[in-house]
């Protein structure tokens, strides 16, 4: 059948388009992913137990491994160089072996991928690189995958990233005003696509070989639905670049748009300009609550210059996303003057030079890159499963090949040699085959019109009971048009009941009224009658009243104050019956809203019961039109048929014209070839008579030419006729020839009218398709419109169900109408037996207040002596109150000059001491190698009585007794030296200490002097004033006494040559003063300059001093040691030997540690050697340094809060594997001194972190933790990667814990540890060279913190207490440390590695 023949087609087709379209679920590379994934789930000796799958990896095993080897693989790509590395795989540059191009191959391990739960991640990358065709988006080349790892290979960006840039290009404000263009463009193209990106930095933003930028990495993205949002309750990207309300969307269901990109546009641009992110933090937290609180935090450095079209665009980006650029579209970005200039535009951007344009030496130039060293360790595969697990199954699809042209090819040339076939075909077999096969198809439109026409009679059937069904309905209508007209004349008597109800309420609502307004006069009486008493009061303290009667006055006070007790008593009655009162009113304004409330109800109810009737009469309307649109599809329907079965006919009527047509051409075909065959054959006849003719006459002209060679006549004769004959023969053959084509012309001719014959039945047989295809729509359209009716059957019912449910609410409506009327009655009479009470208690207040007048007068009298006693007693306070703030003044100023006499006195006899102590030590050490002389003289007369038995005892006793002696001389002479020297610096000290002396009297001078001059301006400045009032009224007199003789005009003549001298003296004072005050603040400023280099001089002085203090702490350590160990080696008993070094291992620790220089491009490391002394913590930038007593910074332990090890959280820009050596030390900003600002040490931004919660002591922050962390409360995880629980982290101890624990207010969390003011905190990181020796620093340093804080303790007990008392004290119990962080993808420099300790390099070189 060739119906069945094209549907077969038409589905081959549609599934090869499937197998063809690479977006497709069921594309080829789909089909052969799943079943490599399923081969390779299934090829272990577990599962090969079952028959099933071994029956069916014996089947495909082989094509499998066939279909490996002719697909894309790792093998066919030769690795040049490692260009990144990532927390699920590394980037490589590669080259392709068979074309000899270079590209770039991202590579995923899938186990990390659903170990971590995230294995979609990756698809969303693909389907924006691979579907995208953008030039601002890196292209997709290929993708494929093995049993270990995904593979994306993309193009090669030879530029590097944007970082590169800004580390090695200061960037203008136009290089910033492109790049941030080109990403305006590429975020562009990426929502267009429906997606939002979520981690625009610079490190996501390549650069080409011309320098121009593509986005990349879309691990990130997300769809937006259908109105440009995004639901999720995760915060995704990077911290320094995240959104507010991404921030918000953690925890919860947050719902944002891709106006979170926009916001790190704004903060690239922020970097590019300033260098740094704006919301930059040393911790996580910190970054996000400067986020969470933009308005405050965003802040534009004076040093940096930037132009308002910038700070505009950054301040329109970096705002709420309500109000953000960009969030209705870029045009409002591309619009934004910051992007005005005469070099580009958006449209031609990609065509211009770039600013900076990458030189490269090859095409795997990698000097844009970072050098990564590669990682050996092997990675963690699927272990073999016990039963089917399916771990390729979510990998299933990611293969993918670019312009792939597979299937393409097949089917088109086929036809084409179908059809030359019918062109070139010219037998007559073809021409009978193709008149069975139109007899045959004639036929089959026979049956198809039979068929039409049952169609035709089934859909009148249906169209008739569709017109009866449609009656139904129009009587129902009717029924339901009756019931609404009650339901609208019940609701008409509902109004009515409203309407009265609002008018009682209205009533009820004027008399509250009344009576407020009669209850604010009665207060207005009560007020003007308290403002008589005070003016009586006021009037009566004028008047002077004897002894006698005060005293009258104060008996009557006291009878008044029984009379005011008592009448206080009946006013705390009215004013408790009052508040009752009130009480009984504010119930009936409740019950008034109430019922308000309930009348509301009601109109609501009303309202929708109004919209429910326009929604039934549009639904009716609706379906009369649907009725009117039936009728007259049907009527369009049955004239369509009716043209149908006359075109059928026509057809009919032109298929046997054509049929009998072609059988006339048929005949006259056959006979005109029947007439072509007799004409051949009697040409072909001829042609041989005329051969055998023309042979017989040859013959004979041979005979005669032998005969009669000599003839020359006779043979001209013969040439003549034979040339004659052959004349003949050509004029007969030229006549045939010309009848040969006009037959052939008429067998053109047939063959032509043959064509369009053919022709014509394809059109007809188009036409029977097409009338089929319409009849399929009419019985569509008939199935629609049965559809339609059940529908509409279906609404009805529906709607006689919710006009049911109105009626019942209608009914309680008029039930609850009936109790709201039975309440007003309630309420009415309530409100009258108020109104009985309100008369009683007006009634008893008349009384009150007359009672109160009689007493007014005695109180006012009794009021006006308390108020001159009450202000005699102020006066004498306040001169008390200022003579104690003297007082407290004075004794303040007193105990400054003490506290600052004492420091200098302390600070001159500590270094009495310190002289004293060495002085004393030298003593020491001299007696004790008296001593030590003594004890050899006794050991060496022993020895002598014990020769023979300890002959090589004594050998090595003599040489550890030599090496001894050189080592106490040399530590003598160290002595002596160190002695010389502190006392030099005592010296200069003492110099330093006259100078500051000398300074300070000359500042008290100057001082003085500028006294002086202040007094000698203010005189001038009176004398002035008094010159300027007698020159003002001089010239008063001058007007009144113009009719005055001259000699008045000469004295005003003197007065004014007089008033000139003054003028010209005050201005040349004024020089003077002038220049005197610039030179004393000339010699001001000297003096300042000179002070800060002393104060410089002597903190690098005092500095000196503290490593010169730690050399003779050590210095001491070894004697101590040293003669412990001559003690113990001399003795005999004694068999043990001690190790040189461990003398006092608590009281000091050397050795070099890195910290941290500040750059939020990549997180480095600067070596210092470190040196911790009993009293101090000393870094130097080098060991030369050391030897030189040069340290650059110390810190004093007594100042030290607290040390901990790190988390990945306190320092997230760092490399994960330099976390576990990483420690944190806090410190009292006073405790701090340094030579220069060499060391970045910031205050602990704890102004900017959001607000905390208290509890227990700890100061809680709410924060987020993405990376492993635990909970010190319970054993629950704290962390999530995408979702992460609510956590609480205290700022003081670092303690971590769930957030549940304190909403539930559960005991579980230890109180804090730690006690120190945080606004004076400070904070310093430093990486030791192993965690081993970063727990040793830690433990040694917790150690070394006093127990009570400096500020907490008195000074007096500060004073008091000896050095060595805050060294023994116990150690602080520490926070437990968190679990390091895990691996992540970061651009960190990697630390200088740390050479061992000093101390451990001596105990090597002594052991």
């Amino acid at each position: 059948m060739p119906g069945a023949e094209s549907r077969l087609e038409s589905r081959l087709n549609k599934l090869e388009s499937l197998m063809r379209n690479p977006q497709s679920a069921l594309n080829l590379e789909t089909l052969l992913d799943s079943v490599n994934a399923l081969a390779n789930d299934l090829n272990y000796p577990a599962l090969r137990k079952n028959k099933n799958i071994e029956s069916f990896l014996n089947r495909y095993e082989k094509a499998v491994s066939q279909l490996r080897e002719l697909q894309v693989k790792l093998e066919d790509f030769e690795k040049v160089k490692l260009i990144g590395r990532g927390a699920y795989g590394e980037v490589q540059l590669v080259r392709h072996k068979a074309s000899h191009k270079v590209y770039a191959m991202k590579q995923l391990n899938k186990f990390e991928m659903i170990k971590r739960s995230d294995s979609a991640f990756f698809w969303e990358e693909r389907h924006i690189m691979a579907f995208s065709n953008s030039p601002w988006v890196v292209q997709l080349c290929c993708a494929f995958q093995d049993d270990r790892h995904l593979y994306m290979v993309m193009e090669f960006m030879p530029g590097g990233d944007l970082v590169t840039l800004t580390m090695n290009y200061d960037i203008p404000e136009k290089w910033a005003c492109f790049y941030t263009a080109e990403v305006v463009l590429a975020l562009n193209t990426i929502h267009s696509m429906g997606f939002i990106h979520r981690d625009v930095k610079p490190d996501n933003m390549l650069l080409d070989q011309h320098g121009h930028l593509k986005l990349a990495d879309f691990g990130t993205c997300m769809k937006m639905d259908s109105t440009g949002m995004v639901h999720c309750d995760t915060a995704v990207g990077t911290p320094d670049y995240i959104s507010p309300e991404v921030l918000q969307s953690q925890g919860g269901d947050g719902y944002y748009g891709r106006e979170c990109d926009w916001w790190s546009v704004g903060v690239f641009i922020y970097e590019l300009l300033v260098g740094e992110t704006p919301f930059y933090a040393e911790s996580l937290v910190g970054t996000y609550g400067k986020i969470m609180n933009h308005k405050n935090t965003l802040i534009f450095p004076d040093d940096v210059e930037m132009s308002q079209d910038a700070r505009d665009l950054i301040c329109a980006f970096l705002t709420d996303r309500t109000v953000r650029l960009g969030r209705s579209g870029v045009d409002d970005i591309k619009r934004h003057p910051f992007f005005k200039n005469d070099q580009w535009t958006f449209d031609n951007i990609r065509e211009t030079v770039a600013p900076v344009v990458p030189e490269l030496n090859s095409d795997i130039d990698t000097t844009n890159f970072d050098d990564i060293q590669e990682d050996k360790g092997d990675a963690e595969t699927f272990t073999p499963p016990r039963a089917f697990v399916g771990n390729q199954l979510p990998f299933v699809g990611f293969t993918y090949f670019k312009e792939d042209q597979l299937l393409k090819g097949s089917n088109g040339g086929s036809v084409e040699d179908i059809e030359d076939c019918k062109e070139n075909s010219e037998d007559k077999e073809y021409c009978s085959e193709s008149k069975k096969e139109l007899q045959k198809k004639l036929h089959q439109l026979e049956e198809q019109l039979d068929h039409e026409m049952q169609a035709k009679d089934e859909l009148d059937h249906k169209c008739k009971n569709a017109t009866n069904r449609l009656d139904k309905l129009v009587k129902e209508l009717d029924k339901e048009m009756n019931s609404r007209q009650k339901v609208e004349a019940s609701l008409r008597q509902l109004e009515r009941e409203r309407a009265l109800l609002q008018h009682q309420s209205a009533e009820n609502l004027r008399k509250v009224e009344m009576e407020s307004d009669r209850k604010r006069g009665l207060e207005n009486e009560l007020n003007n009658l308290r403002d008589q008493l005070e003016d009586l009061r006021k009037r009566n303290q004028n008047s002077q009243i004897s002894s006698e009667n005060n005293i009258q006055l104060q008996k009557q006070l006291e009878e008044a104050n029984a009379v005011l007790q008592a009448e206080q008593e009946a006013a705390a009655r009215l004013k408790r019956s009052q508040a009752e009162v009130q009480k009984q009113a504010q119930s009936l304004e409740v019950s008034l809203r109430e019922m308000q409330e309930k009348c509301s109800q009601m109109e609501n109810g009303k309202m929708e019961l109004e919209k429910q009737l326009i929604g039934l009469q549009a639904e009716l309307e609706k379906e009369r039109r649907d009725l009117n649109v039936r009728t007259e599809t049907i009527t369009d329907l049955q004239g369509r048929i009716s043209g149908l079965e006359e075109e059928v006919k026509e057809l009919k009527s032109s298929l046997s014209r054509v049929q009998s047509e072609k059988k006339q051409l048929q005949e006259k075909f056959n006979d005109l070839e029947k007439e072509k065959s007799n004409q051949e054959i009697d040409l072909t006849f001829k042609l041989k008579s005329l051969q055998q003719s023309l042979e017989q006459e040859e013959a004979e002209h041979k005979a005669t030419k032998a005969k009669l060679a000599d003839k020359n006549k006779i043979y001209q004769s013969i040439e003549e006729a034979k040339s004659e004959a052959f004349k003949e023969v050509e004029c007969t053959l030229h006549e045939e020839r010309s009848l040969k084509l006009q037959v052939e012309g008429k067998m053109l001719q047939l063959e032509r009218d043959h064509s369009m014959l053919d022709c014509d039945y394809k059109q007809a047989q188009h036409r029977l398709d097409e009338m089929q295809a319409q009849k399929e729509k009419l019985s569509e359209q008939v199935k629609s419109l049965s559809l339609r009716l059940e529908q509409e059957i279906h609404k009805r019912s529906l709607s006689q169900s919710e006009l049911k449910m109105q009626n019942q609410q209608v009914s309680v409506l008029r039930s609850s109408e009936k109790q709201l009327k039975q309440e007003v009655n309630h309420l009415l009479d309530m409100k009258q037996i108020l109104e009985k009470q309100n008369q009683e208690l007006r009634r008893e207040k008349h009384e009150a207040d007359s009672q109160l007048k009689e007493l007014k007068d005695q109180l006012e009298t009794e009021q006006y002596f308390t108020t001159l006693y009450k202000t005699q007693i102020r006066e004498l306070k306040d001169e008390c109150d200022e003579r104690n703030n003297m007082c407290n003044q004075a004794q303040h100023r007193l105990a400054e000059f003490l506290e600052e006499r004492d420091s200098m006195t302390a600070q001159l006899e500590a270094s009495l001491t310190k002289a004293d102590s060495e002085q004393l030590a030298r003593s020491i050490a001299e007696e004790q190698y008296s001593d030590l002389e003594k004890e050899k003289i006794m050991k060496e007369l022993e020895i002598k009585d014990m020769m023979a038995r300890h002959k090589q005892e004594l050998g090595d006793k003599e040489s550890t007794i030599s090496s001894l002696e050189e080592s106490n001389r040399t530590l003598t002479v160290d002595v002596a030296n160190l002695a010389s020297e502190k006392e030099e610096l005592n010296n200069q000290l003492k110099e330093m200490q006259q100078q500051l002396q000398k300074t300070k009297e000359e500042e008290k001078q100057m001082n003085s002097v500028k006294l002086s001059f202040e007094k000698l301006l203010q005189n001038e400045r009176t004398l002035k004033i008094q010159a300027v009032n007698k020159l003002a009224e001089v010239m008063n007199r001058r007007e009144t006494m113009r009719g005055g003789g001259r000699s008045i005009d000469t004295g005003v003549h003197r007065k004014e040559k007089e008033n000139r001298k003054l003028q010209l003296e005050l201005r040349t004072e004024k020089e003077k003063l002038n220049s005197t005050i610039i030179k004393y603040q000339r010699e001001m400023t000297d003096m300042q300059a000179l002070i800060a280099e002393e104060n410089q001089v002597r903190l690098e002085l005092q500095m000196a001093l503290d490593s010169k203090d730690s050399d003779i702490e050590q210095l001491r350590c070894q004697i101590t040691s040293l003669s412990v160990h001559s003690l113990d080696s001399t003795s005999i008993s004694s068999g043990n030997d001690l190790d040189v070094g461990d003398g006092y291992p608590d009281a000091r620790l050397e050795g070099w540690i890195a910290l941290p220089t500040k750059n939020t491009k990549r997180f480095g490391w600067d070596k210092k050697y470190v040196v911790v002394s009993s009293k101090k913590i000393l870094f130097y930038n080098s060991e030369l340094d050391r030897e030189q007593a040069n340290p650059f910074m110390t810190l004093d332990i007594d100042k030290l809060f607290h040390v901990r090890p790190v988390t990945h959280t306190d320092v997230y820009r760092a490399d994960a594997k330099e976390i576990p050596r990483i420690f944190q030390i806090l410190y009292a900003n006073e405790g701090e001194s340094k030579r220069e600002q060499e060391v970045v040490v910031e205050p602990t931004p704890f102004g900017d972190r959001p607000s905390y919660i208290s509890h227990k002591g700890h100061e809680f922050i709410l924060t987020l933790y993405h990376f492993p962390s635990s909970c010190e409360a319970c054993t629950r995880p704290l962390w999530h990667v995408f979702k992460p629980p609510p956590a609480l982290e205290c700022r003081r101890c670092h303690t971590k814990c769930h957030k549940d624990h304190l909403d539930r207010k559960e005991e579980v969390i230890v109180p804090c540890k730690v006690n120190y003011d945080m606004s004076t905190a400070k904070e310093l990181l430093l990486l030791s060279n192993s965690q081993e020796e970063q727990q040793r620093w830690v433990s040694h340093l917790l150690k070394r913190i006093p127990r009570k804080h400096p500020t907490m303790s008195p000074p007096s007990a500060a004073q008091n207490n000896p050095p060595e008392a805050t060294s023994r004290s116990s150690p602080r119990i520490s926070p437990r440390p968190s679990p390091r962080g895990s691996p992540h993808l970061s651009s960190h420099r990697g630390a200088i590695k740390i050479q061992p300790s000093r101390q451990q390099q001596q105990s090597g070189k002594t052991s």
